[in-house]
């Protein structure tokens, strides 16, 4: 499969994945609701890296930095990037994670002493302008669905947000490098999610004491289904297809492919809820991929 096809498919399962996931979310707080998804996610990536014939091509020096990629961007990155949903709604969430891709070239400009010049950080700001743009003036006056309701302080949601794009800017550095060889990607992210979910199940009790969301007393078949179907979406293809199209491409053009989710969002949101999201939003989404161009250029 083409890388570009990869990336862009990866795009579109998390635009979809997202707004599935909007529902759940919600009802569970993004810590509950990782965790229950991770569980199904983890068992689907086993058994297609089992399928595929993944596992071999797994070495023994490629599970520490898959298992530390797992957890920060599973345990911690999901966890506060679904809180953020829980509290913002989709649509915001999304946006404030393009700003993943700008931490990812400033992280790696740090470590790795890459090159950050004049056009990169021109595009950090018009990532950050227009995250702050799609999120400040994104929402239309009389607009009413509930995907557009603020729970509790919008700062607070924002930070959630950062901290899980921040969580995934680091998990893609750290794995990366793994992928340059003949690893699966299949059994690749299955390794992930594995530490993923360990995470997860070890911090529970303290996810528990600072989520303020009472887990149903039954989990219907329809947060069932929604948290398969997200978690289809989301990670079985979607994280997976990141990491095909980073197997075949360049991190940089793959990460500006993938920046799109957000735009790809808007049309779906506008033929879901039948409220036309305002010119801020617009703006703002092609703006940050704009940017994102610029800073990986």
């Amino acid at each position: 499969m083409p890388f570009q096809v990869a990336a862009l498919l990866a795009a579109s399962s998390w635009a979809v994945g997202g707004l599935v996931a909007a529902e759940p979310s919600r009802l569970l707080g993004g810590p509950r609701f990782v965790r229950i998804r991770m569980v199904y996610v983890t068992l689907a990536l086993t058994l297609i890296g089992l399928a595929v014939g993944g596992w071999p091509t797994v070495a023994s020096t490629d599970w520490l930095p898959l298992a530390i990629s797992g957890f920060v961007g599973l345990a911690l990155g999901d966890a506060a990037l679904f809180e953020a949903f829980a509290r913002l709604g989709p649509r915001r969430t999304g946006m404030l994670f393009a700003v993943n891709a700008p931490l990812t070239a400033i992280i790696s400009a740090v470590i790795y002493d890459e090159r950050f010049g004049v056009l990169g950080a021109l595009g950090t700001v018009l990532v950050l302008a227009g995250v702050s743009l799609a999120i400040a003036y994104g929402t239309r006056p009389g607009q009413s669905h509930t995907w557009e309701d603020v729970r509790g302080s919008l700062l607070v949601g924002v930070g959630f947000g950062l901290a899980g794009a921040l969580g995934q800017a680091v998990a893609v550095l750290v794995a990366d490098p793994v992928f340059d060889g003949t690893l699966d990607p299949w059994a690749g992210a299955a390794v992930r999610a594995v530490a993923g979910t360990v995470g997860l199940f070890a911090l529970m009790p303290w996810f528990e004491r600072r989520n303020g969301n009472r887990m149903p007393v039954e989990l219907t078949a329809r947060i069932w289904l929604l948290v398969i179907l997200s978690g289809t979406l989301g990670m079985v293809i979607g994280k997976t297809m990141v990491l095909i199209a980073l197997a075949g491409g360049p991190p940089g053009l793959v990460s500006i492919l993938v920046s799109v989710a957000p735009v790809i969002q808007l049309p779906i949101i506008w033929a879901v809820t039948r409220e036309l999201p305002p010119r801020g939003a617009w703006f703002g989404a092609a703006l940050a991929v704009a940017g994102t161009a610029m800073v990986l250029a």
